[in-house]
């Protein structure tokens, strides 16, 4: 009997800065499965980005057996990886091993993971699929990569301006397509302090008219006004440190 493969985009989800990839096999959720219900260190997990996991060096079947980084965290430090290989028909995943700073922390059964074979016809047709749903678009997503470019470009990735200390994420839930959603440090104008704790969230309404124009125009509104007033605070989440509780902010 063959196992069957889902991949499932999850374009701007709340949790992560960037779209990312939901990996099934059989309805299991493969990097959810190999890491502890709280994610690593309290980070969530989930599949790599679609370009990752889609792209040239992912879960296409190549030659020769490779070695492929399916998953884990948004914090860099770890992966969790499985060798690609075809014989015959069928699409073989095996050797799963978790990596944490290029060091392997677990491997096959530690994971709970097995060897999975899939026909290879229905593995091609639902890689070309979820690339499919992958270029989905929206209004509210067309006007966010945008946004993000043109931060980019003025070079407000590495400092929001006047107001804003720097930029958590820029987001277009499919679930509210007419808004743009940016998570931002804010700035402490009197001196004392160099960020404010916590971070804050602030919507703009967007509509169907050119996305690069409604991308300048908020960016505009990012550099030179305070937001703070229109925006939904989110204090610091406080995690343990040495048996303490610490409160996490920007450094």
């Amino acid at each position: 009997m063959v196992d069957v493969l889902r991949l499932e985009p999850l374009l701007f989800p709340a949790e992560f800065t960037a779209h990312r990839m939901r990996i099934l096999v059989n309805g299991l959720d493969v990097v959810a499965t190999a890491y502890p219900a709280d994610g690593f260190h309290g980070q969530p997990v989930a599949g790599f980005t679609p370009s990752s996991v889609l792209g040239p060096g992912g879960l296409a079947v190549a030659p020769e057996a490779r070695e492929v980084a399916v998953g884990g965290s948004d914090m860099g430090e770890d992966q969790l990886t499985v060798r690609v290989r075809q014989a015959g028909a069928e699409v073989i995943w095996d050797r799963w091993r978790l990596t944490v700073i290029e060091r392997v922390h677990k491997e096959g059964p530690e994971l709970g993971l097995g060897s999975f074979r899939f026909d290879s016809h229905a593995y091609a047709q639902e890689i070309a699929q979820a690339t499919e749903r992958t270029t989905r678009t929206w209004p509210a997503r067309s006007v966010a990569e945008n946004l993000e470019a043109t931060l980019w470009r003025e070079g407000w990735d590495q400092d929001g301006g006047a107001w804003i200390r720097s930029y958590v994420a820029i987001r277009a839930p499919e679930d509210r397509p007419d808004l743009v959603e940016i998570s931002f440090y804010a700035r402490d104008l009197s001196g004392q302090r160099y960020a404010l704790p916590g971070s804050y969230v602030v919507t703009f309404p967007v509509d169907g008219t050119d996305p690069d124009v409604q991308a300048q125009a908020i960016a505009h509104r990012l550099g030179h006004e305070d937001l703070k007033p229109i925006s939904v605070h989110q204090p610091p989440r406080r995690r343990k440190l040495a048996g303490r509780d610490a409160a996490e902010s920007p450094s």
